[in-house]
Order: C-alpha cells, then structure tokens, then sequence
C-alpha cells in the first residue's frame, strides 16, 4: 500500500545507495588496474558496463525516493552487502606458494615428482595443473602421410616431421649472436611457451627471468626451487603455477616466496628446460604480477 504526500521512500532510499555506492566502487577499481587482482584484462569493457549500470539504476531509482511507501522491506538490499565490502576493503592477496596449494609439485616441468618419464600435456588433468600451454597440439592435427602420395610424398613427410619452431628471432629479448635471452615481464608468457616447446633450440644460452621461489616441491633436491609466477586464465580461482626449475649453483639463500631475478644457463635436463643459476640477486614484485595467457 503506497501513502501520497510528504516523506521518504526509506526502500527506494536503500536501493539508490546500495546500487550507486556498489557502481563508484566497481568503477574505482576498474581504473586503477585492481581488478586484475580478481579478473583477467578482457573483462575490462564488461566491468565498465556494469559499473554504468549500477550508476543507472540508483539514478532510476532516486525519482521514487519521495513517494512514501507503507512498509520497507530492505533485507533484499543485503545482497549487494558483500561485494560493497569486497570492493570497499579488497583483502591482502595471499602469497604465491599459498595461492598455488592445490598444484601438486608434479605440474611443474622438471621437478622431482614429476620424473623423467612424464610427457607435457600427456592427459587432460595435466593439461589443468596450469601448465598445458607446453602441449603441442602439432602433429595431433597434421594428417598421416606415411603411405606417400606422389613424388613428394618423401620430403613432405620429413617436413612435418621437424617442429614447427615459433620464430624466436622475433620474440623480444633475444640476441642469437651473444645466446642470450632477457624475460621481460610483458614477455614471459611468449616466453614460457616457446622455452616449453623447444627448450633444444637454447641449449646454452644464458637466460635472465624474474619470478617468485617456489620450494613446495616433493622429493625437492638440495639448492632446487621453482622459478615461477602465477597465471589467471578466467580469474583468481584458476590460478596456476608457470615457470622453469632452477638451481643454484652457488646454495640457495633465498627463503620461498621471494621475488628474484636469477641469470644462468639454459640446459635440458630429462627432457625438461632448467636454469642452472650463476647469480641470484632480489628483485622487486613487478607491479602486475600475475600472467595472462589470453590477453
């Protein structure tokens, strides 16, 4: 039953407040880059929408604020409770090694517990542990010519049979004539894959990456860590180690969760790439942290 006359409509009140405070707050965090801590890039544009929305509805809803209303009902306002305070007090997020618990050690290239026998991308529950983009998909899809067709069939075969490298003259900070790679941290996923993927090309070479040390790893052996950082595929609920192994030559003085820059060589080790690290110095947390395959 709505009442004519003077008054306050403390419902459409509540609402209005809830909607604006939720949309300003959505918004804030949009701009400054939080959002990421939550959410990959591409949610961006979405983000914004929504914030817009929410702004419009508290603005929609400011027109019945002085049409009094018999009896408020406000408990359905609580809904927008949460994530107003979400928004409002963001929580501490949690360390690297604790962000990634739920990864067996066995996820990670070249560690002890995974063995020398394992194969990248080997079944669909490896391929979830947050390190499928080392499978190599190739010549699942290429067609069997071993029966030859024509002429050509020979060559054609031999062809396909060699990798198909990705180009790493092009990825940046590569210099072939010193054999050295520098990972810059918009680069280290490109990085991560083509290391994955033809670790043989850079036998040798003298790498230079960032990343946190990550000790959670079983039958770990003495001055062995994981060089990693963490990538968000959808959001904060799926994130997964990715990096190389590592060891340092030199013992290792680093406690985990330290971000570092490690420089060493590049060695192919059971068929996985490591760094055998020749020098290990701190390293600030870079201002983005997490890595974002699709963006």
């Amino acid at each position: 039953m709505k009442l004519r006359g003077k008054g306050l409509n403390i419902q459409a009140l509540t609402e209005s407040v809830c909607y604006l405070v939720f949309g300003i707050l959505l918004f804030r965090l949009t701009v400054t880059g939080a959002y990421l801590s939550y959410v990959t890039p591409r949610m961006k544009p979405y983000l914004y929408g929504l914030s817009a929305v929410m702004i419009l509805w508290a603005g929609m809803g400011a027109f019945r604020v002085f049409r009094p209303k018999y009896k408020a009902r406000l408990f359905h306002c609580l809904v927008l409770g949460i994530p107003i305070l979400v928004l409002a007090v963001p929580p501490a997020p949690p360390a690297g090694s604790a962000a990634i618990k739920n990864y067996s050690s066995s996820s990670i290239p070249g560690s002890s517990a995974q063995g020398a026998g394992d194969d990248y991308g080997n079944t669909g529950e490896q391929a979830t542990n947050g390190f499928d983009y080392y499978e190599d998909e190739t010549a699942a899809e290429e067609p069997d010519d071993s029966a030859g067709y024509g002429e050509n069939a020979g060559e054609e075969q031999t062809q396909s049979q060699q990798p198909e490298l990705l180009k790493g003259a092009e990825l940046n900070g590569l210099d072939e004539k010193a054999r050295t790679i520098t990972i810059a941290d918009d680069d280290y996923y490109a990085w991560m894959t083509e290391l994955g993927e033809h670790a043989d090309q850079y036998q040798g070479y003298t790498v230079t990456m960032k990343g946190f040390v990550f000790l959670d790893l079983e039958n770990r052996q003495e001055n062995e860590f994981a060089l990693v950082r963490l990538s968000m595929w959808c959001c904060s609920a799926d994130m997964a180690p990715m990096g190389l192994m590592a060891y340092d030559t030199g013992g290792l003085k680093f406690q985990e969760n330290d971000w570092v820059t490690v420089t060493g060589k590049l060695l192919v080790k059971d068929g996985y790439p490591t760094i055998d690290a020749d020098n290990m110095v701190v390293a600030e947390k870079p201002q983005q942290e997490y890595v974002y395959p699709y963006y």
